[in-house]
């Protein structure tokens, strides 16, 4: 893995989130994530990055357009603490949160917990 730093690891994860297609969500995710990553937040909890790929997909076909914008990112000691806004495609905040992520030693995301609370 190219030397990122857990900023960018971070960013390019949340764009897995907006309306890509399935193989470049991948493709971000396996670059991101390590393979036994779990995601969970209020709704789920998933193993792996497959699974997670799944949800982004269900979450797009829900709330189409709709992507993550953050608003502050704070780390140390391989975690991070990220708050972000939800918006449409009009750039429109639909929902506020935090997510908390930890890294494992390659600098990939290994736990991601997630937050939120409408607007």
């Amino acid at each position: 893995m190219e030397n990122k730093t857990h900023r960018e690891t971070w960013e390019a994860y949340t764009t897995a989130w907006s309306g890509i297609g399935s193989e470049t969500r991948k493709t971000i995710l396996e670059q991101n994530l390590n393979s036994d990553c779990t995601y969970t937040d209020p709704n789920i909890y998933t193993v792996g990055y497959q699974n997670l790929s799944d949800y982004m997909e269900q979450f797009q076909q829900g709330l189409s357009g709709a992507k993550f914008v953050t608003t502050d990112f704070r780390e140390h000691h391989n975690q991070s603490l990220t708050h972000w806004n939800m918006v449409n495609g009009e750039g429109e905040i639909l929902a506020k949160g935090a997510s908390f992520g930890e890294y494992g030693a390659d600098g990939r995301l290994t736990k991601m917990t997630g937050f939120f609370w409408d607007a």
